[in-house]
Order: C-alpha cells, then structure tokens, then sequence
C-alpha cells in the first residue's frame, strides 16, 4: 500500500504542466540535508531510527529532468546487528519537479539507483524513489522536505528516511563592479523593470519583453514565441523565416525561396506551387497539375501541339522508347540497348583513362598512354612498363636502353660507373659540393669538406662538449648551456646565473622563485601580516606613521612608537619649516606642499613619463613575461629613482575583464611583480619598492570594445614621497 501510494505521487507530478525552479537558466544546484534512517519498521513495526547527512550535487539536462549524485553517511541499526553501523552511500537519481518558478511551495518526485556500503564493506544494490516539497527562501534558496523508501537486492536491508536540508541554485553574478547597482525596491525579479510595467515580475526578462524571458534575445517573450530558442520575428510568431516570405520556416514547404503558396513561390499566379506545377511558366488549372486543358489524342501526358508522336503513346517526347534511354525509337540507333543521346542511343565505348585506346584493348586501361594505351615517358617506342631504361630513348632491340655502353654520357663506361645512369665526376657519381666524395657517400653533400670526415668539414671543439668554438659561448669550459657549465641544471648557465649551486627561474636570474602572496613585496618568508599587504614589516599601516595597525592604538591617527602610534598631545615641531607639522608630514625633513602632505610635489615631467609607461610597458599575450621593448621606459623608471632617492614607487597591476576574475587577478599581481624585479635587478632597494595586483576592478576604459580593453590592460606607476 505504502509503495502505491508513492506512486500514485510520482504519477501526479509527472502530469503537472508548467516552468520549473532548477532549469536551463540555473543548470546546477547543491543539496545538504539531515535524514532520519529506519530499517525496523518495515519488518516488525519496531522503529530503529539513524541519522544520516547528505550532499548532493544536481543538473538540469531536459525540461523537467534533473540529474544528480547524492552521497550519504550515517549511522543506524541493521538487521542482525545490536549497536549502529556505519552506513555510506553512492547514488544516481533522476528527478522531476515541474511547477511555476514563481511558486513558494515546489512539489518533486524521484528515483534512481544506489550502491550502499555497511562498515566500508559488504556492500549491496539499492532502488530508492520517493517525493518531497522545496518551500522558497529566496530565487536561489530553498528548505526541502522529501520521503524516501529504498528497495535492497538483499533481504532485510529495505529501508525508509525522511529528510530535512537546504538546496541552492547556482549562479552567475550579473555585475562585476564593486558596488552593486540599484535595484528598485518593488522589481522582485531583479531585471530592472519595476513590477507595475512588468508583465513577467517574478521572472527576470528585458524591457524589449516587457520583463519577460526571451531566451533566443528575439524580442518575442518566450510566453509568446513559438519557437522560443531560435531567433524569429514578430510576423512570424518568433520563428526564423530565412527567405523572408512572412511564413516560418517551420510551416513553409520551401525554406529557402520566398513565395505566397505555403511559402512557395508560384511563377505563373495560377495558384499552383512551382514545385508541384508541370506548367510553371504558362497559367493552368490545379486539377490539370497547372497546366492549361490540352487535347491529349494519345494518353500519353504529352498535349498534341506538343507530342512528337501524337497518335502513338510514347515517353520521349511523345513517342516509344522501347529501351528507356531517353532516346525515341524512332531516332535511336539502338532501340532495344540502353545507350546515351551523344552516341545516337547506343553504348558510349569505354575508355577510363581517355587515351583513344578502348578499355578492352588498352593494355594500361587505368594510365594513358601512346603504346598500345601505356605511357612512353622517353618516347623510344617502347611502353614503360617493358623499358628497361624508360627516362632514355633507346632502341626496341636493347629493351628501351642506348645501345652505346655509358648509359648516363658522362665518359665513365657503364661497366666502370658506379652511378651508371646519373652522371657525375667521381667514379661517374655527382658531387655536388665539388670536394671529391661523391654524394652517396657525402654525409655533408652540400658542403664542401674531407676525405677523412665523410665530406664534411673539419670542426673544431676546444672543451669537447659537442658545441663548436666558433659557437660556444664557453670555448675552454664543457657545459651543456651554449656550451657553458650549468652547476644546477636549471637550464642558466653559470656565467649567468645569480645562485649557481641551487635550482631557479629564469625569471629571477637562476634564483628560487620567492613567493609573496599578498603581493605587498615583503617575501612570505619575512611578512609578519603573509595574507595582508603592507607596508610595515608587509603589514598594513593604515595612518602611515610606521607603525603596523596590529600593534598601534591609533591604527586612522599618525603618532610616534614612544606613544603606541597615537599623536602626542604636545605641540608638534615642523622640521623642515613648510608649514605641515611632523606628526602629519609624511616627508618631515624635505620641505612639501600642505596639499601633498608635506611632501614635494612629483615633477611633471616625471609624472608624464609614469603616465607614458602605463602605455608603454608590454607582455607576452596572456603572460606576465615582459617585451625587450619595455626596457628602456623601465630603465627611465630606474633613473628617476636615482636621481630622486625620497622616492618610494607604487606598481599596480590591472587587466581587461575577458577570462576568469581569479585568472585575471593572479596574472596582474605577476605582471606587477615582473616589473618590481626588474627594477630591483638594476639596483633599486625593495624598501623603496610596492607591488600589487587589481585585475578587472578598477578600469579606466570601456570592456566592450578592443580599444577599451587594450587600455585596460596596464601596469601603473605612482610615486609616493617617502
């Protein structure tokens, strides 16, 4: 009774006739649920309930249908057990919930297979189904309730649960800056159009539709279109009409040419489609296949002003064809063999290789050719395939060969050329390189060299390593780098590489890589705050006074260490007598502007060559590796710190928004570092240095168009005063 009445559940849910929640908008969702496990009750009305927790991953793959994988593990007593066994479970489950989306309560219903393991051993088949209720939360969340029975292959295993949990739809996130847009308070879709001008509220749409969905974007809501994932028109309903005639493609019996029958033309206007119109050029009637009434004396279907034999019923033109080859009796030279109309109604001749030469008398019917139907490549009057020389005339009594005895004429008699039909100069072989080894036996045939090197030539190799001197770069030393020693086998020769004895990249000169994973350009290995950047010790110092936030009791107000980062009550001295005092003065001993903070101003002409290497500095395409050309603005760079040591440089990195958020993150914090270690390379102290990455979020030109995005991908570099 009890497997009745689930199913009669199960029956009733499959009729229901609407939308549902998880679709192709929100393919996928989890699922986490507590389930109550009982495996008495069946058998002797004796409840032994379990517990058990449950995740679930689901996909919309059809209207209607959902596919997931639940994975269970609990605990419960078993028949034939005293204390609770520890149960797991692998599920595959299909899934029907078909209700409008905008219902708070969404009824489903279930079933699949299982393989369930008792103690991670002694593992069975399962046949669970059952249904349940999803009560909304919100567009995406949702409360479950559902039952479930499952049938075991072993005896006493079936059991029922009854299950609590929490599903989420997943999505995309809909925008990508850092502050979430407006949405009217009475727009509960979300799609910006308020409810009361929304003739879809509960469901997201554009305001082409009225708010309503419009999945193939052809402004014909999807309520309304009759073919709702193809493109279409209004005239048409929302269905593609590709030749334009005002019929869909659907209904129309010719797609592809415009017309009024059917959405087929109709050249005649006699109300016949041309496709089904004997007459499509002169007007007649449809009982007549449109045609116009003719006399037909014959029955032949040929009308008599056009029958060529009138009073004899024919199907060439009117008359016999007594062997159906188009071709009337009267004018076919062949009346009872089927031939072709060049050929007067006989058989055309065969020749598959058009040489003249019949297949059944060419004795190369595949190949044309002039003896006898095969090719004679030196025209000696002997065919190929019997001639012993066939690239040398020669003469019919000798097989196809010159009856003189050097076959090649290159004055080495066959009897003594070793090459006897390709002349050359030794032993009658070519040497093409003219050194005196003939080229089959030249290892270096186009390159002039010795006798005693097979005829290449001599090479000279100092250190023995297999590099040439004329190319190694280490003549006097073996290595395996351009002919240089490599200590570490990291591919950078000694001579270049910075830490010789410890593997590295050559990003860092042979060095290890040194990881920063704030990006603040204090190592991990040093940075009191790693996930935080910082400034101090790789911390952050939110006032700037020195002292990291963590350890000051004024993290948003300057102060000195003496008194935990917090100002003194005391009048404040200004060092370098510019009107900013020193507890606010962020270069206290080199005279500034109060609107920089007591700092100089940066010079313009230095500003205006930051602003030109935000442009300038270059990447290999999706790479943090930079171009040889953004050395020279980098290099400019390195002046200017030179020559302005109160400097302290500020390098962000930033990208388009083509890829993923986290990609694009990573790849401006590397393309940010690439350049902090080149200046660091060519002298600058990392304390004058800071690095990070910004990704997509802050651009500062439009993504929609490749100008945009091209300025968008940038590295930017600021001066701030120390």
């Amino acid at each position: 009774m009890k497997n009745f009445t689930l199913f009669l559940l199960f029956s009733l849910l499959l009729n229901l006739n609407s939308s549902f929640s998880q679709n192709q908008a929100f393919q996928n969702a989890i699922h986490a649920k507590l389930n109550a496990v009982d495996y008495g009750l069946l058998f002797n009305n004796e409840l032994k309930v379990g517990q058990a927790f449950e995740f679930a991953y689901f996909r919309n793959v059809a209207p209607a249908l959902n596919i997931g994988v639940p994975i269970k593990l609990g605990l419960a007593k078993i028949g034939g057990a005293s204390e609770n066994s520890v149960l797991t479970s692998f599920d595959l489950m299909f899934r029907l919930e078909n209700i409008k989306s905008e219902s708070k309560v969404i009824p489903f219903a279930f079933a699949g297979a299982g393989y369930i393991l008792e103690e991670f051993k002694n593992g069975h088949v399962q046949f669970p189904f059952g249904a349940g209720l999803h009560y909304r939360l919100t567009n995406y969340a949702f409360i479950s309730l559902q039952a479930e029975f499952r049938k075991a292959l072993v005896d006493d295993r079936d059991n029922v649960q009854l299950g609590l949990g929490y599903v989420y739809l997943l999505h995309k996130s809909e925008n990508k800056t850092m502050t979430p847009p407006e949405v009217p308070a009475n727009d509960d879709d979300f799609d910006g159009i308020v409810n009361a001008e929304d003739k879809c509220p509960t469901e997201p749409g554009p305001a082409g539709t009225f708010g309503c969905p419009d999945r193939d974007n052809d402004g014909v809501a999807d309520s309304d279109d009759l073919c709702p994932d193809e493109a279409g028109t209004f005239d048409t309903g929302g269905c593609p009409d590709h030749d334009g005639d005002g019929v869909a493609d659907k209904d129309d019996e010719c797609p592809t040419e415009a017309g009024p029958w059917n959405g087929c033309p109709d050249t005649d206007y006699d109300g016949v489609p041309d496709k089904d119109d004997k007459c499509p050029t002169e007007a007649g009637l449809a009982e007549n296949q449109g045609c116009p009434m003719a006399k037909d004396s014959d029955g032949d279907g040929f009308d008599d002003d056009r029958d060529l034999c009138p009073s004899e019923p024919g199907t060439a033109g009117g008359c016999p064809d007594a062997d159906k080859d188009g071709v009337a009796d009267v004018n076919d030279k062949c009346p009872n063999v089927p031939g072709s109309l060049t050929n007067n109604g006989c058989p055309d001749v065969l020749d598959a290789d058009g040489d003249g030469f019949a297949d059944d008398v060419d004795q190369c019917p595949y190949t044309a050719g002039t003896i006898n139907g095969c090719p004679d490549t030196d025209n000696d009057g002997v065919a190929d395939k019997n001639d012993k020389c066939p690239e040398i005339a020669g003469s019919i009594s000798n097989n196809g060969c010159p009856d003189i005895k050097d076959a090649d004429g290159d004055g080495f008699p066959d009897d003594e050329d070793q090459c006897p039909y390709s002349a050359g100069t030794v032993k009658g072989c070519p040497d093409s390189d003219n050194d005196g080894v003939a080229d089959i036996n030249d290892k270096c045939p186009q390159e002039p060299g010795s006798v005693n090197n097979h005829g290449c030539p001599d090479i000279k190799d100092a250190d023995g390593d297999g590099f040439a001197d004329d190319v190694d770069q280490c003549p006097y030393s073996a290595g395996t780098v351009n002919g240089c020693p490599d200590a570490d086998n990291d591919g950078i020769a000694d001579i270049h590489d910075k830490c010789p004895q410890v593997a590295g990249v050559a990003s860092n000169n042979g060095c290890p890589e040194v990881k920063d994973s704030d990006g603040d350009g204090f190592n991990d290995d040093v940075d009191e705050c790693p996930q935080k950047a910082g400034t101090v010790n790789g911390c952050p110092d939110s006032d700037r006074d020195g002292i990291a936030d963590k350890n000051d009791k004024c993290p948003q107000l300057p102060g000195p260490a003496k008194n935990n980062g917090c100002p003194e009550v005391k009048e404040d001295p200004d060092s370098d007598g510019d009107g900013v005092v020193d507890s606010i003065d962020k270069c206290p001993q080199t005279p500034g502007l109060a609107s920089n903070n007591g700092c100089p101003e940066v010079k313009k002409e230095v500003q205006a060559r930051l602003e030109y290497a935000a442009r300038a500095v270059k990447f290999e395409t999706a790479k943090s590796i930079l171009k040889s050309e953004s050395y020279a603005i980098l290099d400019e760079i390195v002046n200017i710190m030179r020559q302005n040591p109160e400097y302290i440089l500020a390098i962000s990195g930033h990208t388009d928004d083509v890829g993923e958020d986290e990609e694009n993150l990573e790849l401006s914090q590397e393309r940010a570092r690439a350049c902090y270690d080149y200046l660091l390379f060519r002298g600058i102290k990392a304390e004058r240095l800071r690095h990070a990455g910004f990704g997509e979020s802050r651009p500062i030109a439009t993504n929609s168009t490749p100008e945009g995005r091209e300025l968008n991908r940038r590295v930017e570099f600021e001066i701030i005063a120390n």
